[in-house]
């Protein structure tokens, strides 16, 4: 304690002799070392929203990562590179075998791989050359073959159908679907989107619109060519029949499903002949929601073009402008006759969050303005609070090239670092500044440099901890995370006691000539000095029963209603965007989308080959090397035989029930219908010509005798020819859901029901889901173990300051974070992985207040005078600091992105909740329990000498 003590007066004796040295030499340490390192080492902000947003070091993540790499390689050869990556894998690069070969081919040699950032402007250079072309007369029958595609009946369901972009508009109720204005208004979308679709038109088969208007055209029995000539009785004649089929609904669809491109009148007798046409079906299927009697009511409408993914698939990329072009043209219809649009599916949201984040990063610019503006405010001088901006810039760019040495990647969650800078690094600045002493001498400056360090070290580590606690993360967008946050806050801090203090003594000793803001902040500083002491004394117990049953409230309310993702896992824009939209809505609306989305959920077994594992603490691994496993073995008939019951036992699962034997069990029935001549190389292992020294050889012949391919095939090493490993898909019934149970369920069956010997593993074989899964899996763990690491430190930390008061503070912080979740949850949060990096932070943010007002506590007193001197002292710099966090979030509401707005929601819910807390929790609160310190001078003051009568 004592050298501690020591060395504190040092370090405020030194800065308080040499402010300028300590100036200088802070700016140069965080601005041009940094700048330097930054030079040599620099960060990459991805375009991918998806970087980092994987697992490392789970139960799934190494057998993930080696199928990833091993999949790529089985697709053209079971011949594996062993302890070999790719010396490109660094470099996006695609083959030309993957691209659209309808593209011209003096544009994509053969032997040409093409940069991704290269090929949005070739295709457009591809595209303004076949726009150059003359274009030659059509002959009839393309005019005849145009005319067809322009009816928008069909009698077989679309191939594809469920990949197109589609367009929700909300409308009152079931009644207003039946209104033909509306109708009409829906049948001119294809017009008013003709030139936006025409870009699309050479890679898609389809050139309608397929909305509710043209379902009634063809469902009216009147032969109309399309929706425009739709007509009252038509609209009656549809509704009768709708009205007719729609207590058959379940069976409609049902009969669809089974018998897909194959229904005839007599597939479904059971459902009446008007009612089993496949444009009744889609009608109740895709374009109707599931509740069809709900208010509002949401109506889809598919467009004749298909998503981006949905073109990627086929191999074709078409540039993003065509989409953007695609989507004002709907926006400006909709909008013009009156449409409400709702949502859209195009499948852009990755492809439009980085230019999106970039814009929004700018907001917090205007952000930091609104937090200077009130700390020029509070401290009546403009040039302190461009001194503490530059301070927050400076720990952003230090903490910067720090995060540099370990890993260039930089992904777009990190961008949100500096607003939550703004808010808590203001706060420290308003403690310094309210603390600083009028009377500048060596003494006054060291006791107010003491008081304020402690605080602000025990506040910035309090914030700093969850998020270095992040680093032993799972998931490496925490890690990154945690890592840049925390090294802003501790750098931070340390330019709190060293860069702002040299300034105040130079502004104090040099400037104190200039001119001062004029004293706004009196009157409010006067008020809550005198009547917020006593507001919180005289009614402190309603201020405690109040909050305690809203404390129970948002208890409830986080139990019941705080979950992960249902439908959308990955949300990378506001709620009310339209893509956004759709995609938390469209399951639960639209019965398509739920079995689009229930893709099979089939396994891959895997012997023979290592899981892969990751050394990289804050990098994904792009390209792996493989290990062969040497426990996996055939090298003997026992091993082949077991590996054969145990492909057996597997495909017996109740789950499974794959019915075709493997190549394993293949072999073996192979083996015994050899015929073995003496002299030669036997491979009947049940004969007595056979003997162990054969099994390789045989092992191999049986490929030329067994269908052997990617989906069953053995595993050779490339450089020696060993049978290295063996590798399997895995059909089964599960199928992938979002939902987060439901995942769960299906990875436990598999854990409880494969159980692999010798070395093998299972994945899923889209590697996805297994992603998907594992994230979700290690964001409930990892918010968990740092919230409760958190608390720890906050305890310990209250302990040690606050003495037995650490309890009441406790009471207090728990009270903030679960009514803090309860609000958010109300706004409609759920677990994502952007909420649960921000939820960490609700620790450490709900301690500062409720620190400031303990550590204000006077040593001797009765309780209510010791808390309403801790009001009087700590009141206006707590209730500045909120105000400028709340001021500093308030702009980030405005934002597009998801990670922007919901940390502009989080710091006023937060930061609000923790004023309220604080002030109207934990004051009263100690009035119960602190007990009475030696004599109280004010209530000494307002006792008087009784005089005795007798």
């Amino acid at each position: 304690m004592v050298a501690r003590w020591h060395l504190g007066r040092l370090w405020s004796q030194f800065i308080y002799d040499y402010p300028v040295p300590v100036f200088v030499i802070s700016i140069l340490l965080t601005s041009v070392l940094p700048l330097i390192s930054l030079y040599f080492n620099r960060v990459l902000l991805s375009e991918n929203a998806e970087v980092g947003f994987d697992t490392s070091n789970t139960e799934y993540s190494g057998q993930r990562q080696a199928w990833k790499k091993l999949s790529y390689i089985l697709q053209s050869t079971n011949r594996v590179q062993l302890g070999q990556t790719n010396s490109s894998s660094n470099t996006t690069v695609v083959s030309r075998k993957r691209r659209d070969l309808s593209l011209a081919d003096e544009y994509f040699p053969d032997d040409q791989f093409i940069s991704t950032t290269d090929l949005t402007s070739r295709i457009e250079a591809i595209q303004k050359s076949q726009i150059s072309r003359i274009r030659r007369r059509r002959g009839w029958t393309e005019n005849l073959v145009s005319a067809f595609t322009n009816v928008p009946c069909y009698e077989a369901p679309l191939p594809l159908m469920n990949h197109l972009s589609q367009l929700v508009v909300e409308v009152p109720g079931y009644e207003a679907i039946w209104d033909l204005s509306f109708l009409k208004k829906l049948c001119g979308l294809h017009h008013g989107i003709a030139d936006a679709v025409k870009p699309f038109e050479s890679y898609t088969p389809y050139r309608n619109v397929y909305s509710l208007a043209n379902s009634f055209a063809c469902l009216s029995p009147n032969f109309l060519v399309n929706c425009t000539e739709l007509t009252p009785a038509d609209v009656n004649v549809v509704r009768n029949l709708v009205d007719f089929c729609l207590p058959h609904r379940r069976k409609i669809i049902d009969c669809r499903l089974t018998c897909g491109d194959n229904c005839t009148d007599s597939s479904c007798p059971e459902i009446p002949q008007n009612c089993s046409t496949a444009m009744m079906s889609d009608l109740f299927y895709r374009i109707l929601p599931t509740n069809i009697h709900a208010r509002p009511l949401y109506v889809n409408t598919f467009l004749p073009v298909f998503t981006r993914m949905g073109y990627a698939t086929q191999n074709i990329w078409l540039p993003l402008v065509h989409y953007d072009q695609l989507e004002v043209a709907i926006t400006n219809y909709t909008s013009t006759v009156g449409l409400e649009m709702k949502g859209l599916l195009m499948e852009l949201k990755r492809d439009r969050l980085l230019s999106a984040a970039i814009k929004d990063s700018f907001y917090s610019f205007l952000a930091a303005f609104l937090v200077m503006f009130c700390v020029a405010l509070h401290s009546r001088s403009v040039l302190f609070s461009v001194a503490v901006q530059v301070q927050l810039l400076l720990s952003v760019l230090c903490a910067l090239s720090i995060y540099a040495l370990f890993t260039p990647d930089f992904p777009l969650l990190n961008l949100v670092i500096f607003v939550l800078l703004i808010a808590v690094g203001s706060d420290d600045a308003f403690l310094l500044h309210s603390h600083f002493p009028e009377q500048l001498n060596e003494e006054n400056f060291h006791e107010a440099l003491a008081h304020t360090a402690s605080t602000m070290f025990l506040t910035s580590a309090s914030t700093a901890v969850p998020f270095f606690v992040n680093i032993w993360s799972n998931v490496i967008v925490f890690r990154c995370f945690g890592l840049f946050a925390g090294l802003t806050m501790i750098i931070n801090f340390l330019l709190v006691i060293s860069y702002l203090p040299a300034y105040l003594i130079i502004q104090k000793r040099y400037f104190s000539c200039l001119p001062k803001l004029p004293d706004v902040s009196r009157f409010c500083s006067s008020s809550l000095k005198v009547v917020f002491p006593q507001v919180l004394i005289q009614g402190r117990l309603l201020w405690l029963a109040s909050l305690s049953m809203l404390v129970v409230s948002c208890f409830y309310v986080t139990l019941q209603y705080f979950s992960l993702p249902k439908y959308n896992p990955l949300q990378l824009f506001r709620a009310d965007n339209p893509h956004e939209w759709y995609d938390n809505h469209a399951q639960p609306l639209f019965e398509f989308v739920e079995a689009k989305i229930a893709i099979p959920l089939h396994a891959r077994l895997v012997w023979g080959i290592k899981p892969v594992q990751q050394p990289a603490m804050f990098r994904e691994l792009t390209d792996p090397p493989l290990q062969d496993d040497r426990s996996f073995s055939m090298a003997t008939v026992p091993d082949v035989k077991k590996l054969a019951r145990t492909l057996a036992r597997i495909r017996a699962l109740p789950f499974v029930e794959h019915p075709h034997p493997y190549w394993p069990e293949q072999f073996l029935s192979w083996s015994n219908r050899y015929v073995c001549n003496d002299g030669l190389l036997c491979c009947n292992i049940s004969s007595p010509l056979f003997t162990n020294s054969y099994l390789d050889y045989c092992l191999r012949n049986s490929t030329s005798y067994i269908f052997t391919q990617y989906n069953d095939t053995p595993i050779f090493d490339a450089n020696d020819f060993r049978l290295i490993g063996y590798t399997a898909l895995l059909p089964t019934k599960l199928r992938y859901a979002h939902v987060f149970k439901n995942l769960s369920m299906s990875f436990a069956q598999f854990d409880d029901g494969l159980r692999l010997e010798n070395g093998g593993w299972y994945t899923t074989e889209w590697y996805l889901m297994s992603t998907w899964f594992d994230l979700q899996r290690s964001i409930v763990i990892d918010c968990k173990s740092s919230v409760i690491i958190s608390l720890i430190v906050v305890s310990l930390m209250a302990l040690a300051v606050l003495r037995w008061q650490a309890f009441a503070c406790l009471l207090c912080i728990c009270a903030i974070i679960i009514v803090s979740v309860g609000v958010v949850v109300l706004l409609g949060w759920v677990l994502g992985v952007l909420e649960a990096v921000i939820l960490v932070l609700i620790v450490g943010l709900s301690f500062d207040f409720t620190l400031h007002f303990g550590a204000s506590l006077p040593p001797i007193g009765c309780p209510n005078h010791r808390v309403e001197k801790a009001s009087i002292l700590s009141v206006a710099p707590v209730s500045l600091a909120a105000l400028s966090s709340i001021i500093a979030g308030v702009p980030m509401l405005l934002c597009k992105t998801h990670a922007f707005f919901q940390v502009g929601v989080f710091l006023v819910v937060s930061m609000s909740v923790s004023w309220l807390f604080a002030n109207f929790f934990f004051l009263p609160l100690l009035t119960f329990t602190l007990s009475r310190r030696q004599k109280c001078d004010l209530c000494d003051q307002k006792d008087f000498q009784m005089v005795p009568k007798f």
